[in-house]
């Protein structure tokens, strides 16, 4: 068991560049897999993918396998997966009819390139195809893989992600509560960072106990990055964040610091965070690195 201590006095908190290095390889292999795919679609795929980003929820997956002894190999399709998912979900929210935004990790969005209506179903793609590399690749029992997907379809679906969008769609413009305002987050952003953590457990034959624990930290910090992540549209540069800022106040979306202002967003934040790093203290795994990147929330710049 590791004391709060041991990990808020761990190595300095820098991300894992190396394992976003190992997740782009893995990308690029599956990617092959489109080689006969029609040629626009091969491109905006490879143009979506390839777009660069800290590969966090493929990472979360990588680093909770590692906490309990598993090899990063044996998580990898699953990792991939999701970002394949998180990739399609970034797609279809840059698009002129959510969030119209022309740049993403400082390069112009799929949309942009290609046109809606290529980007539409390049998403669609993506989202089929990260089920296609999991049934294809994922070495498993075959009652722990249907387990993984059911974490991944229950993260993404209407009671999942597509809630918080649709939350964060209707409500734009309009006054929402603190807990709705909650629940879109959660859902939105938070079920496929759980769904990340949940995946990278289950494959590597967690107990319940440690599930249960990683589960709720996993809660915490996806509350932490959508805050971050709300904070950053403010008080970040387009060139630090890669995409337009200052876009939420501007469309007038319900988000942390539009309700509780940005002093108290940040303490909220910070409690997400303490209580993520108090759940990992009291769990018997090797949890520095995962008490790294969690830390590393709390000063990231994109």
């Amino acid at each position: 068991m590791f004391s709060l201590n041991k990990i808020n006095n761990s190595s300095k908190v820098l991300y894992p560049n190396l394992l976003i290095k190992k997740v782009n390889e893995k990308l690029n292999y599956y990617l092959k897999r489109y080689e006969k795919s029609p040629d626009i679609l091969r491109k905006a795929i490879n143009y979506s993918i390839k777009n660069g980003g800290k590969r966090f929820r493929p990472i979360l997956c990588l680093l909770t396998a590692k906490s309990l002894g598993n090899d990063y190999e044996n998580v990898f399709p699953t990792a991939c997966a999701i970002e394949f998912i998180h990739t399609y979900s970034l797609i279809h929210d840059d698009l002129p009819s959510i969030d119209n935004d022309n740049l993403r990790r400082g390069r112009p969005t799929c949309h942009r390139v290609f046109g809606e209506d290529i980007a539409i179903l390049t998403g669609d793609a993506l989202f089929a195809e990260a089920f296609n590399i999991i049934f294809d690749y994922q070495k498993a029992e075959p009652g722990k893989k249907l387990k993984i997907l059911n974490e991944i379809i229950s993260a993404t679906g209407a009671l999942g992600m597509v809630a918080g969008q649709i939350v964060d769609v209707f409500y734009t413009g309009k006054k929402i509560t603190k807990e709705k305002l909650n629940y879109m987050h959660e859902n939105k952003t938070g079920k496929l960072i759980t769904a990340s953590v949940r995946c990278g457990a289950i494959l590597s034959k967690a107990r319940k106990n440690n599930l249960d624990k990683l589960t709720e930290f996993s809660k915490n910090i996806g509350i932490a990055f959508q805050i971050t992540d709300d904070i950053l549209d403010i008080s970040s540069s387009k060139e630090e964040a890669g995409k337009t800022v200052g876009k939420d106040k501007k469309q007038k979306k319900n988000t942390f610091p539009s309700i509780w202002g940005i002093k108290k967003s940040k303490e909220i934040a910070e409690g997400n965070i303490e209580r993520a790093l108090e759940i990992l203290s009291s769990m018997d795994i090797d949890c520095i690195e995962l008490a790294n990147i969690t830390k590393f929330l709390l000063t990231r710049k994109t």
